[in-house]
């Protein structure tokens, strides 16, 4: 990342300047000629002349901006801004240029006046006075756990978060101890032993999760922890320093999402970069069957170049880490562990460049192996990291790895300063996004209001606001949550306050927790449908089996044969209506269980002319009137059986429950709107009560006007058929004037 940008100011006077539009002729007072540090004989005297000291971009803008106000009818003020260098390209510098046309001549301005401000960087780095400022901020407010040791791996200094997960009340309560006073031996045992090896490497361990116990056993928690060697002044290592982030709610995330459902197993964990899939199939051959298109930034290649084949990325790698780079896939696809090597590759634009790759090797069923991972370029990276020093290197790498944007920005809504996550999420660099508000690097308006209240409420309150949740929508739909601490900062060279911001995303748990609960409530609405069908079953079989049951105890004690006739007669009935419950339940068990996957393409009004011909005798004898407001050309992807079974369910109930005062009228819509299909059956026949029936209508076995034929399962299939195929039913009724089903097919 690179460093941090300073705070900006107005170092400067105001210089007037005008322009005489028919002559081109500029005059500027003498504060310009400071602005650029030269003499009053090189103060530009024409628009040509000033034309040298603009970039490109802001001579476009300045050229945009100036011209077309001389020849509007009327005067209006502008203000616009270009960006500039001193002699020594080391700091740059704004000009902030104000004026208005106040003479005009036919209608048209002949003399533009106004005055241009300079606002100065104070250089590329941060005030130690900031430096400390800024490192107090992160330690107390960070949400991880950040800490310092010395070589005997004894507590230097630790933030208010790391306090917390310890159980002491003040950081400095820590100071001086060691792990083995907070954790089990185990893990304190392992923390000793990893800081004794950083120590003696000067390597880093980064991102290694491990599980916390507590002295007492008492509490248990999963944390992913990054550690460094700690520099002293001499350069020598005095001991050790990271930051640890709490990841119980994941993994139990994980362990919760895969007992309830099996699919949901193996869960992505790559992260934004050059993504990839890595086909190792035996010893000198491999490709990647899959690159993104970020492969152009990071190897100057196309994802075609290497889709059969590795050689044009073996081949970009520079020959001092071929061997090495080769070696370490050779190593983690044959023990299927995890790849993760930092190597140089030779561009043909860019030239020498670092890259990181990662990658996760899963065996598959051939014996081949695939790799799921990720390339970045790391070039900035690694030079930062020799030129900074050393104070200002400890303080980068925290902020580094840590995955939150974090940025400070003005009373004004201004961004002082961003670090690299937060520059990525906006598709900008750091420096870009210093003196940009919220919408200027993409943030929508309403969202950018709110922003800017929040925070002038954090400096005026001189507090620090939490916003647990916050949704943001990018340009392809997706959705971001992000979890935001705003916290109040003092720019110590201005002495104006600020809000720094520490935003962590929190996307992942957010699906994790929609998943787990979309889960929970299939499984909810599964088992209901269970006990439901279970209920009735034993209720049935139960009456059935009571019945026979007391005819065969009737029949044992009758000595009359007569008698025993007539029992056997009814026995004989009972058995049937035993038979008819059984068929009964076999059909919903059928329909239940039938694949909704045996698809067609259906035309609605062709299927409906079937059953309307299926039903021809009952349409004849009741002397059945349709309204059809069909589509001709409506057609869908559906299962043939159900939306037979569907149609033929409402249209013979329409005509079975008609009312017997007057001539049953059917009316059929069907229509496709935002790519689904709805369908309408509305009769006028007897109604229903749907305050005292509605909560049964769907029920298995329910019957509403005592029609000998109805069996009571017919709506109850139905509803399931429309729900199996991901559609819904609903219903309309009123008593005596008829009722209206509203189906959403898909």
């Amino acid at each position: 990342m690179e460093p941090l940008k300073s705070l900006v100011r107005r170092d400067l006077k105001p210089a007037y300047w005008s322009w005489h539009v028919k002559d081109d002729r500029l005059t500027f007072g003498i504060s310009f000629s400071d602005f650029f540090g030269f003499t009053g004989d090189e103060v530009p005297s024409t628009f040509e002349e000033l034309s040298g000291f603009l970039e490109e971009n802001d001579r476009c803008k300045f050229t945009e901006i100036i011209e077309p106000q001389s020849q509007r009818e009327e005067a209006r003020r502008f203000t616009f801004k270009t960006n500039h260098n001193t002699a020594d390209k080391e700091d740059s510098f704004t000009l902030i240029w104000e004026g208005e046309a106040i003479e005009r001549e036919k209608g048209s301005p002949v003399l533009i006046v106004g005055q241009v401000q300079r606002v100065s960087l104070f250089g590329s780095k941060l005030t130690i006075r900031q430096q400390a400022s800024l490192f107090r901020k992160l330690m107390n407010h960070l949400p991880d756990s950040i800490f310092f040791k010395d070589r005997e791996s004894r507590f230097l200094a630790i933030n208010n978060a790391c306090a917390s997960k310890l159980g002491v009340n003040d950081p400095k309560d820590a100071v001086g101890k060691t792990d083995f006073d907070f954790f089990d031996n185990d893990h304190a045992r392992q923390a000793r032993q990893d800081e004794v090896q950083i120590m003696e490497t000067e390597q880093p361990i980064i991102g290694k999760v491990e599980k916390e116990s507590s002295k007492e056993g008492k509490k248990t928690a999963w944390a992913s922890t990054t550690k460094l060697p700690l520099y002293g002044k001499n350069g020598t290592v005095v001991g050790t320093f990271g930051i640890t982030r709490d990841v119980t709610r994941q993994q139990q995330s994980k362990l919760e999402l895969h007992q309830a459902e099996d699919t949901l197993a193996r869960l992505s964990e790559q992260v934004p970069g050059f993504f990839y899939l890595f086909h190792y199939k035996t010893e000198g051959q491999a490709c990647f069957p899959y690159a993104s298109e970020g492969i152009s930034d990071i190897y100057e290649l196309e994802p075609d170049d290497v889709k059969d084949s590795i050689d044009p990325i073996i081949n970009r790698i520079h020959e001092d880490d071929i061997d090495r780079v080769v070696s370490s896939i050779q190593k983690s696809t044959l023990n299927l562990e995890t790849w993760d090597i930092d190597y140089r590759v030779v561009l043909p634009e860019k030239g020498i460049r670092w890259v990181r790759g990662i990658a996760n090797p899963v065996k598959q069923p051939d014996g081949s192996v695939i790799g799921y991972g990720y390339i970045t370029d790391i070039t900035e990276e690694k030079k930062q990291y020799k030129k900074t020093a050393r104070l200002q290197e400890q303080l980068q790498q925290i902020i580094d790895f840590a995955p939150n944007l974090i940025f400070v920005k003005d009373i004004d809504g201004q961004f002082l300063m961003a670090n690299e996550s937060a520059a990525e999420f906006f598709n900008l660099t750091a420096e870009e996004m210093v003196g940009k508000s919220d919408i200027e690097v993409g943030v929508p308006e309403e969202k950018a209001k709110r922003y800017l209240a929040v925070e002038k409420e954090v400096i005026e309150n001189n507090e620090p606001l939490f916003i647990p949740e916050d949704k943001t929508i990018l340009p392809d739909g997706k959705e971001i949550w992000h979890q935001t601490i705003k916290v109040p900062f003092l720019n110590t060279d201005s002495g104006k306050p600020a809000v720094l911001s520490i935003v962590t995303d929190i996307t992942r748990r957010k699906e994790n927790e929609l998943n787990l609960r979309n889960s929970l409530d299939i499984i909810g609405e599964q088992n209901k449908r269970l006990q439901n069908f279970a209920h009735i079953v034993s209720h049935n079989l139960r009456n059935h089996a009571g019945n026979i049951s007391m005819l065969l105890s009737l029949y044992d004690m009758e000595e009359s044969q007569e008698e025993k006739d007539e029992l056997l007669s009814h026995l004989s009935s009972a058995s049937d209506r035993l038979n008819e419950s059984i068929a009964d339940l076999n059909e919903i068990i059928d329909q239940q269980y039938k694949t909704a996957d045996n698809l067609k393409e259906l035309n609605l009004q062709d299927t409906i002319s079937r059953i309307k011909e299926i039903l021809t005798t009952d349409i004849l004898a009741n002397n059945v009137q349709f309204d059809e407001q069909v589509p001709a050309d409506l057609s869908l992807e559906y299962n043939p059986a159900y939306l037979e079974s569907i149609i033929l369910n409402l249209l013979s109930n329409a005509i079975k429950y008609r009312h017997p005062d007057r001539k049953p009228h059917i009316t059929i819509k069907a229509w496709e709107d935002e790519g689904g299909v709805f369908f309408e059956v509305s009769d006028n026949g007897l109604g229903i009560d749907m305050e005292k029936f509605g909560h049964r209508l769907f029920g298995m076995y329910n019957t509403f006007h005592g029609n000998d034929n109805a069996k009571g399962i017919g709506l109850y299939i139905t509803k399931n058929q429309i729900e199996s195929m991901g559609g819904s039913i609903d219903v309309d009724s009123i008593p005596g004037e008829g009722t209206t089903f509203k189906i959403q097919l898909k």
